[in-house]
């Protein structure tokens, strides 16, 4: 028996062994369970929350929504927007250079504190070959006069805003044939030459003037505007003439005896305080035989006499 227990003993060893690894296995995991269950539980992360993407609001109008691609929000519109034209401006358009056959030949201005219905404008109808003197609110042709400037007239063509201007001959032809040489000019001045055969001094204030030399002025307006400015004369506010300004010492002007600075009162006794009185006073000329003018030079009343012949 002893014997036996010798020979196994080994085998008892290696449960005892056994035995004893179990209990000290289990009594370590008991020590560190209790360990564990007095540490406090891990902080459960937040939840995550994804950043708001900024969303496009689109129109729920008809219109936009068919112009929406609706299977793709990134892609461009289907149907582009119309593209819109240059802004055009808005108010009336600016007036233009008539096309009626008419020149500005003279402007007798009328400059402020003077109202601008004393300013006369001489206008040439190139088709008829005749000049006339115009004020504001009169017709020539189709035109209606409605401002009277320095340089221009206004005109109302129609309902349109037309102007005229000085020295401008208008639009050229479209076409024109070659033009032949141009004659040379005839030595001096006709119309110069014209006054002092027409025009003969008879006494201090007394003249004698042919009626081809008034004619010939007359249908020479450029002419006349070249020989002196004229304009309106005021004295207490009140209109009282027209007083002349540059004359030329060799122009009309003076060869009939008016110099720079006078004053044109009244023609024969028609007092010059108003455009009509000077435009019936034109339109007179032609068939006057006699003209009485009155003036003021230097403070002192002179009286002017013609006799046309």
């Amino acid at each position: 028996m002893e014997t036996l227990l010798r020979k196994y003993l080994w085998v008892i060893d290696l449960a005892v062994i056994a035995i004893c690894a179990v209990f000290s296995a289990r009594a370590a995991a008991t020590v560190f369970e209790s360990k564990l269950s007095h540490v406090a539980p891990p902080a459960k992360a937040a939840p995550r929350v994804a950043a708001a993407t900024a969303q496009t609001v689109y129109s729920k109008a008809n219109e936009d929504i068919l112009k929406r691609n609706v299977f793709c929000s990134g892609c461009p519109p289907i149907i582009e927007p119309p593209k819109t034209g240059p802004e055009v401006p808005s108010g009336p358009a600016p007036p233009q250079r008539t096309s009626l056959p008419i020149a500005l030949v003279a402007i007798m201005f009328a400059p402020p504190p003077s109202s601008k219905f004393w300013s006369v404008a001489i206008i040439r109808d190139t088709e008829q070959k005749s000049s006339g003197p115009y004020s504001i609110g009169m017709k020539i042709r189709d035109a209606t006069i409605t401002d009277i400037s320095d340089q221009r007239v206004t005109l109302d063509v129609n309902g349109r805003e037309e102007y005229i201007e000085l020295f401008d001959k208008g639009p050229a032809p479209a076409a024109a044939a070659p033009a032949a040489a141009a004659p040379a000019p005839a030595a001096g001045d006709p119309l110069a030459a014209e006054m002092q055969k027409g025009i003969k001094k008879t006494g201090e204030n007394n003249y004698e003037v042919q009626r081809g030399t008034v004619d010939s002025l007359l249908n020479n307006m450029s002419a006349l505007s070249r020989a002196a400015r004229i304009v309106p004369e005021l004295k207490d506010g009140r209109a009282a003439g027209f007083r002349l300004f540059s004359v030329r010492p060799d122009g009309p002007f003076a060869m009939i005896g008016l110099q720079n600075g006078d004053v044109i009162s009244s023609i024969n006794g028609l007092e010059m305080n108003s455009p009509d009185q000077a435009l019936m006073v034109y339109t007179k000329l032609k068939s006057a035989s006699h003209l009485s003018v009155g003036l003021e030079r230097n403070g002192q009343k002179i009286t002017k006499e013609y006799n046309i012949r």
